[in-house]
């Protein structure tokens, strides 16, 4: 009796205790109060979502443990330890995904793309974001809806996108309406008046941040307001409404101040320091810029550290306070480098986002007719089964559909190969397009640019002058190479020599340099992009002998060697040792990277004869750049 009485009891505690460990009220408020504490104290937030995952997990309440894993994601994010955000958030949308937790799934995707969106994997984001707009439609929950649409239009603007932003933004208009939020409208309206002034649409701008601007008040929303009061502010210094434009951004200024974002404060400052300048009110330009230098240098934020830097050398400049010029404008090139360094990065990032998603359409199109390919399969074998009737007119009828089937397929097959031989060339031709747009233009224009900002407060500096105007025509010169190359179907060796020999004339002849063209060889059909290599080696050695051979004469022999060319440069000058490779020099380092793209042989030795150099280039005349 005893033992049984004991054992009723332990089964009624283990019963309590199953109970309590399932109680999934319990669990939903732990969740609700965790959320917070992901802000304030993450790691807390960490141990105590674990806690909850596995208690989640033991008693099979799939909804607990899933948005368990979401608040450690959202944790690990404010972290900024994103891969591990990034798990976490995985983690939830297969268990959301097993147990067709619609809102799990949405929640989690909505999240995945905000990060991949921070990190420049901008299709993925796209992807993500789209995957969240789908489920939350489903659920018809239009104001999420209307929140995804609005981050896809940003993301797209972001790409320079400006009519395919809008596109998403209307949309986004429209779901928050569906929704009846008032309030979130706001930001997507100011988004469109930014969108607007980008596509110099002046009037659209306008009236949609003004739309935002009184939504905002009505709302209190400080942060929104002061940004697109800011927005506001530099389209009306475009439009050299100067008073109105100045009233906006002490407004902005103080709105900033006031909620104690320094980000945002720090960008109000510079473009009213902007303003101040296009009014010619340099005192307080100075004394703006001199207040956003502190907070730009504390934020460690490359962009807004070279414009101050930049428009404070400026002033002291136009002032003859040259020693405090000369060390702004050294600050300014370091940060002006480490800027055009992370600009770079998103460029490439925005570029290979742009060619993704050109790539999914057309690989869309070709799933299309695939499947249009499929359906007529279909079609034409209904049709087969339809015709049993007559026998002589089915055989007949059989016959001749699988003929055309046959070819049609065949047919859509080479299409498809086709179209997959484009997408390839296509990515091959757009990296050999941005390596030569980086190396050669990108950085020649860099000059320029910089110089002439230098050269527009001083009239003595006669020698840069001419360097800035020869390093345009190269920029130029460039371009054309890369353009006529692009847009050459066959390129011939005397093509090919004739523009050698403009080179040629241009950097030396036209130098007082005397050049001997030696050409022993046929003319022959040569590959355009080997070609454009071809050019860019021998433009370099041009470029080296002007600048540094100090030689009066230069022999150039261009002669066939079996299936080779062989392309030889001599000067008569001072010559180097091509064994030291000086510092910030790339000039070789170019050569040999268009060496090797070509499947040439390449060398630079002294002459036996004289002090001069020898650079010697032996490429096959059928090579081609796959």
């Amino acid at each position: 009796m005893k033992r049984l009485l004991l054992l009723t009891l332990l089964l009624s505690f283990s019963f309590l205790k199953g109970t309590a460990q399932c109680d999934t009220n319990k669990i939903n408020t732990r969740n609700d109060k965790v959320l917070n504490l992901c802000y304030e104290n993450p790691k807390a937030a960490i141990a105590e979502c674990r806690k909850i995952a596995a208690q989640a997990n033991t008693c099979k309440f799939h909804i607990g443990e899933i948005r368990a894993y979401i608040r450690i994601g959202i944790a690990y994010d404010v972290l900024s330890q994103t891969d591990l955000s990034i798990d976490n958030y995985k983690k939830a949308l297969a268990i959301s995904e097993e147990q067709k937790y619609l809102k799990g799934i949405a929640s989690c995707q909505n999240n995945l793309g905000l990060i991949y969106w921070r990190k420049n994997e901008l299709n993925r984001a796209i992807r993500s974001f789209h995957q969240a707009k789908l489920y939350f439609e489903k659920m018809a929950d239009y104001i999420n809806v209307g929140a995804t649409q609005n981050n896809l239009g940003l993301i797209y603007e972001e790409l320079d996108l400006e009519k395919t932003a809008l596109f998403w933004y209307r949309k986004s208009i429209a779901s928050y309406k569906k929704g009846n939020d008032k309030d979130q409208i706001l930001d997507t309206y100011s988004n469109m008046g930014t969108a607007f002034n980008a596509l110099n649409k002046g009037d659209s701008s306008l009236h949609y941040s003004e739309l935002a601007i009184q939504g905002y008040r009505r709302t209190s929303n400080k942060y929104g307001l002061a940004i697109v009061l800011c927005n506001k502010a530099m389209i009306l210094d475009d439009y050299k409404r100067y008073e109105e434009a100045l009233k906006i951004y002490e407004e902005s200024a103080a709105l900033s101040k006031k909620i104690e974002n320094e980000y945002l404060y720090l960008s109000v400052l510079i473009n009213w320091a902007r303003l101040n300048r296009d009014m010619k009110n340099t005192p307080k330009e100075e004394k703006i810029l001199l207040e956003a230098l502190p907070i730009a240098e504390k934020l460690k934020a490359n962009e807004q550290l070279y414009k101050v830097y930049k428009a404070l050398g400026e002033i002291y400049l136009d002032r003859n306070e040259n020693q405090k010029a000369k060390l702004l404008w050294n600050k300014y090139e370091i940060y002006h480098q480490r800027y055009y360094m992370d600009l770079r990065d998103r460029t490439i990032a925005k570029t290979d986002a742009i060619y993704d998603i050109k790539s999914e359409k057309q690989q869309t199109e070709l799933y299309r007719k695939k499947k249009d390919a499929e359906l007529l399969q279909q079609q034409l074998k209904r049709k087969a089964e339809n015709t049993w009737w007559i026998v002589l007119v089915s055989l007949l009828a059989l016959t001749v559909i699988t003929l055309v089937f046959y070819f049609v397929r065949r047919s859509l097959k080479k299409e498809l190969l086709t179209q997959q031989q484009v997408f390839h060339a296509t990515n091959e031709e757009r990296k050999r397009i941005s390596y030569d747009l980086h190396d050669l233009v990108g950085s020649q224009l860099s000059f320029v640019v910089n110089n002439l900002e230098l050269l527009a407060f001083s009239d003595k500096e006669n020698k840069r002058i001419n360097r800035t105007f020869m390093m345009s025509q190269e920029a130029m010169s460039s371009l054309r190479d890369t353009v006529w190359a692009l847009h050459s179907e066959n390129m011939s060796s005397k093509v090919l020599l004739d523009r050698m020999k403009n080179v040629a004339k241009k950097w030396l002849e036209d130098n007082s340099i005397e050049v001997k063209f030696n050409v022993q060889m046929e003319d022959c059909v040569l590959d355009p992009g080997v070609s454009l290599h071809v050019m860019r080696i021998f433009q370099e050695g041009i470029s080296n002998i002007y600048k540094h051979a100090k030689t009066k004469k230069v022999e150039i022999n261009l002669k066939e060697d079996g299936d080779y060319l062989v392309l030889s440069m001599e000067d008569f000058g001072v010559g180097f040792d091509p064994e030291i490779k000086p510092e910030f020099h790339y000039g070789l380092k170019s050569i040999e990277q268009r060496v090797e793209k070509i499947g040439a042989v390449y060398s630079m030795t002294k002459s036996p004869d004289h002090s001069g150099m020898v650079l010697l280039l032996r490429w096959k005349k059928n090579s081609t750049i796959a």
